[in-house]
């Protein structure tokens, strides 16, 4: 129970560490070993490695985004072994477009989670949308839709 509850918390802590843009910690939250997060089902990319990841969260998302806010809930952790663990949650995200206009998404968090120095850390992240999402004038890159799945 307390492993489900730590990987719950890893979660929480996603959201608000990236919400408050406190790049550093968030980092902290990525495993050391090649980390996936993947938005290619947004048409935003998929990045490997934490400076590929913190680029793209700082660059990609917080050049065009004012603010965010991310809800995360319904969390099911499929399997936990030693140091290995998969599950995933829904999350809502809101934020304004600084070029103007809101950006609403539902989606869900497929992970995977991987324990180093007994401190749960996300592997992989992988974002898949659950309804079509308003973007404002959000821009993507060059090819990417919003709404490829």
């Amino acid at each position: 129970m307390v492993d489900r509850l730590d990987i719950i918390e890893l979660t929480a802590k996603y959201a608000y560490r990236l919400d408050t843009r406190q790049f550093d910690s968030l980092m902290e939250l990525w495993s050391d070993a090649d980390p996936v997060f993947d938005e290619e089902a947004f048409g935003l990319g998929k990045f490997t490695g934490k400076d590929a990841i913190r680029r793209h969260f700082e660059a990609d998302i917080y050049g065009q985004m004012e603010n965010l806010c991310h809800l995360t809930a319904n969390h099911v952790v499929d399997e936990i072994l030693e140091s290995r663990a998969s599950g995933n949650c829904h999350v809502f995200a809101q934020g304004d477009v600084r070029a103007g206009g809101i950006s609403r998404a539902t989606a869900y968090y497929k992970d995977q989670y991987v324990r180093e120095d007994g401190v749960w850390k996300f592997s992989s992240r992988k974002v898949i949308p659950l309804t079509r999402p308003e973007v404002g004038t959000f821009e993507f890159p060059a090819g990417q839709s919003p709404f490829s799945q």
